[in-house]
């Protein structure tokens, strides 16, 4: 054979073992997928590489995940982003924006997230909830702050002379008002018709005998009645009982809060605030509340929600990194990842290795041709080095 014909086939033939060989050496990552049995007896290599490790890669790359790619440090790093905050200002932005111009009321918007049985049981919870934080915020205050044995004065907001004169004014304005047109109503011409029967009955004597013969009570009451209401509305009146009403003020306003409520209540002031807070019908108002749109209740504070927007998705942001490392120990992100490699068919596995490596493999299928054809090429010409 000539030695160029000699040294050609060498090259070949040693270029094909080592594109074979590479090629096989990849396959054999993946098949067989199962052992080959020769009656008792396991053929070596088999199964494949992955198939055979396939739990020690899911828990290797479990640890890998949770070590180094998804990290409590490096996802409270990506949310604490100043990029990452302005998007979700933006989209904080969008959204109320979005409720501000919507058409639906508050059902509405509910039932796109809820189911009606969903969001029957959410109005429950929320009044619940609600009731259960008032009545703590409430407790809580009213041991905290010492309110029992505070004065009344220092707990209501802008208690002054001045404030406590306006207010016995329209107290007394109030009261005199609906006392004049009580009398004006058919039930109390009544009561002074029976008031001036009564008078009579009561005069005894000569004069009573007279007037219970002459005494018409009917127009006695018709000529009482405007003088009554003109003296009710005159200012003398209302005077006299706006400084009633201001001087027991002044006596309250000196008086512990849970001294006055112990006497209007006739029991315990805590108890008692505590029985009111439960017989809140937050129920009723919720579902008035759910034909109210969302951009009527929005739109008066539209100004302000917007202002509050970037704060807002600041907090909210600190609020989802502080919560990141204990979720992330919950989830348990190691042996999710395990749990979900296990699960993957190998099959798909393979797709997915081959889609993202195929080139690198059949680069190095053809690294063996070619490092094999340098070899033969090499032994080639050592042998026909050797012969002469």
């Amino acid at each position: 054979m000539a030695d160029w014909l000699y040294i050609v086939v060498s090259v070949a033939i040693a270029a094909f073992v080592g594109g074979v060989t590479n090629h096989f050496a990849i396959k054999m990552l993946f098949h067989p997928r199962s052992p080959v049995m020769i009656g008792k007896w396991r053929v070596p290599f088999t199964p494949g590489l992955i198939p055979k490790r396939r739990e020690d890669i899911a828990e290797s790359l479990g640890n890998v995940v949770s070590d180094y790619l998804v990290t409590a440090e490096g996802l409270q790093d990506m949310v604490m982003r100043p990029e990452f905050r302005l998007q979700a200002e933006e989209k904080m932005g969008q959204l109320l924006n979005r409720w501000v111009s919507s058409s639906l009321t508050v059902k509405e918007a509910a039932l796109r997230i809820w189911s009606e049985e969903e969001w029957e049981a959410v109005k429950g919870r929320s009044a619940s909830a609600l009731t259960a934080i008032l009545q703590y915020g409430f407790r809580h205050a009213w041991h905290k702050y010492g309110w029992e044995q505070k004065p009344l004065k220092s707990l209501v907001p802008g208690w002054s002379e001045d404030n406590r004169q306006v207010w016995s004014e329209a107290a007394a304005d109030v009261i005199l008002d609906a006392v004049a047109e009580e009398l004006l109503s058919s039930q109390g011409q009544r009561l002074l018709a029976k008031m001036a029967a009564g008078l009579a009955d009561n005069a005894g004597g000569f004069l009573g005998t007279m007037a219970a013969i002459f005494l018409d009570e009917e127009k006695l009451v018709q000529k009482l009645t405007p003088t009554l209401v003109r003296a009710l509305q005159g200012e003398e009146a209302r005077a006299k009982v706006a400084s009633a009403i201001r001087a027991r003020m002044e006596i309250y306003g000196e008086k512990p809060v849970g001294e006055v409520l112990r006497s209007l209540a006739g029991s315990e002031p805590e108890a008692w605030i505590g029985e009111k807070l439960d017989e809140l019908p937050l129920e009723a108002w919720m579902a008035k509340a759910e034909g109210v749109k969302l951009a009527s209740l929005l739109e008066p504070w539209y100004g302000q929600a917007a202002a509050a927007v970037p704060s807002l998705a600041n907090r909210m942001l600190r609020l989802i990194a502080r919560v990141i490392p204990p979720a992330m120990k919950a989830v348990r992100l190691p042996q999710l990842v395990k749990e979900q490699v296990q699960k993957f068919p190998v099959e798909r596995l393979e797709e997915v290795i081959l889609s993202v490596s195929g080139k690198e493999f059949r680069a190095i299928t053809w690294l063996g041709v070619l490092l094999g054809g340098m070899i033969g090429l090499i032994q080639s010409l050592l042998l026909l080095w050797v012969g002469r």
